[in-house]
């Protein structure tokens, strides 16, 4: 089982994943011209912010 604090630390590191993943492709779209491919990317994104919600969410929680 794992501690307080271990899961705080594992929780961290995925909302930082997730909002280092985030900001990949939102830098890639700013770059490429191809509206399909910008379409695609920018749904990716999206998701992302649905799981730096949940993560943060999740961080929050252990800290109660």
């Amino acid at each position: 089982m794992y501690s307080k604090e271990a899961l705080s630390d594992i929780f961290q590191r995925i909302l930082q994943f997730e909002e280092e993943a985030k900001g990949l492709y939102d830098d890639c779209i700013k770059k490429l011209d191809d509206k399909n491919t910008i379409n695609i990317l920018q749904s990716v994104s999206n998701e992302e912010k649905g799981h730096i919600e949940l993560a943060r969410k999740l961080v929050e929680l252990i800290k109660e």
